[in-house]
């Protein structure tokens, strides 16, 4: 009967779990390909060139400025008002002497007139506008900035979320690998079992530890196609199929050039928050020229006539008008200090995101050197818990260890395995971090 029991914790060890340890059919993608497929596809890159064609479609719009402004219409109008309707006469040009009849001066009756006018006008001085328009070409080049970042950012995120996935699939070795070693731990304690060399504790604790390595398996299996959904999201991927990282994974070889970068104010977003100082400092500009005179140059030819769309009489202005908001309640002064004070708040708000960036910039090469140094000794570690792990193994073979000592080194070297790649992943982050704030490759 006992036999028949630990023969049945076989078959629930070796047979059952199979369906959680078989690999996923996926795609296989290169990072180079994941690049540009979310240069191609990423939403938070199509959304950032759709603020570039509003920013650039706003600075369109001042252009207003200095060229001819061009309205054409036609008006129908049915009147018996005695001004409207010998104004109508004189503009079709059908006035009389019996329209000089004050009794039809007084009630002329109904008369229509139809009037095809085209009005130009165009903008001669407008001081102010000249540095609106300024400041909404220094908007548009800003936005351009910030979507440039916005592909830094990306292409940061697709790295690390590729190197995630390797590092994934790699976990998932580490435990297929312990699985298969738990596996033969537990088959051999059944055998040394069978002949009374060790005790049911020993069987008991190669079950726990199989049963145990089975779900580590199933929850790292879980992980990388959390890992392979994140990227194909970032990547704008439709396809429901699992991504699965084609390049070879690579532990890092040391000797970064990093350099001594402080401000580096060559960074796009950097040179984006300039563009919105200097947009600042245009709109001031702006609202203390309110305070100068507007010239305008106008003209317009009409047509007026009885009938729909008729050209019988025409006639014609021209002119030019000088404007001067000499005060308007306190309005101009207003909109002077509100410049003021969001241009200080704008180079306030530069100078505080340079200082933030020039500790994001240390605090991120300090992550990448500790980084390396976790390498060096996680590489260390799993050799040593390895060499361990041979050791006992053979000593067990040999009846000179017990069984738990055994399971400690194989969950000890299944451990220092996941540092040892968590150490990697943890250098890549830390380098495509640091290359996304400098924004460039290191070498």
């Amino acid at each position: 009967m006992r036999n028949l029991t630990y023969r049945l914790i076989i078959f629930l060890v070796f047979f059952i779990p199979f369906y959680a340890v078989a690999q996923t059919n996926g795609i296989g993608i290169s990072l180079q390909e994941a690049l540009l497929k979310a240069k191609e596809n990423n939403k938070e890159i199509k959304k950032s060139k759709a603020r570039i064609d509003i920013a650039k479609a706003n600075y369109q719009q001042s252009h207003s400025l200095f060229l001819l402004g061009i309205n054409l219409s036609h008006t129908a109008v049915r009147t018996n008002d005695p001004l409207a309707s010998f104004g109508f006469k004189l503009k079709q040009e059908v006035v009389t002497t019996a329209d000089f009849n004050p009794v039809l001066l007084n009630d002329p009756g109904s008369m229509e007139n139809f009037q095809t006018q085209i009005k130009v006008e165009q903008p001669l001085l407008n001081f102010d506008g000249i540095y609106e328009r300024k400041a909404a070409k220094l908007g548009y080049e800003a936005v351009s900035l910030e979507s440039e970042r916005t592909f830094y950012y990306i292409t940061f995120e697709v790295k690390k979320a590729y190197k995630q996935l390797q590092v994934a699939q790699k976990a998932v070795e580490v435990f297929e690998k312990a699985k298969a070693t738990a596996d033969a731990y537990l088959k051999q304690s059944l055998d040394f079992f069978e002949e009374d060399l060790i005790k049911d504790a020993d069987v008991l604790a190669a079950k726990v530890r199989a049963l145990e390595v089975e779900n580590q398996l199933n929850q790292t299996i879980n992980q990388r196609i959390g890992a392979a959904d994140y990227l194909a999201f970032l990547l704008g991927a439709e396809s429901t199929s699992a991504l699965i990282a084609s390049d070879i994974f690579e532990v890092p070889a040391f000797g970064l050039k990093i350099g001594d970068q402080k401000n580096n104010e060559d960074r796009s977003d950097i040179r984006a928050y300039k563009k919105g100082v200097s947009a600042k400092e245009q709109m001031l500009k702006s609202a203390k020229n309110k305070f100068l005179p507007r010239i305008n140059a106008f003209g317009a030819y009409e047509w007026n006539d009885k009938k729909f769309l008729g050209t019988k009489a025409n006639n014609y202005m021209i002119g030019a008008s000088l404007s001067w908001d000499l005060f308007k309640g306190y309005k101009n002064i207003g909109k002077i200090k509100k410049a003021k004070a969001e241009l200080q708040l704008q180079k306030l708000d530069f100078d505080d995101y340079l200082e933030q960036n020039n500790l994001k910039v240390r605090e991120a090469k300090r992550s990448l050197v500790l980084s390396i140094q976790r390498i060096e000794t996680g590489k260390l570690a799993k050799d040593q818990s390895e060499e361990a792990l041979r050791i006992r193994s053979d000593r067990f073979e040999q009846g000179l260890e017990k069984m738990t000592d055994l399971i400690q080194s194989e969950t000890l070297s299944a451990v220092k395995n996941l540092e040892y790649l968590n150490a990697i992943f943890k250098y890549y982050s830390a380098k495509f971090y640091l290359e996304f704030l400098l924004e460039k490759e290191l070498e």
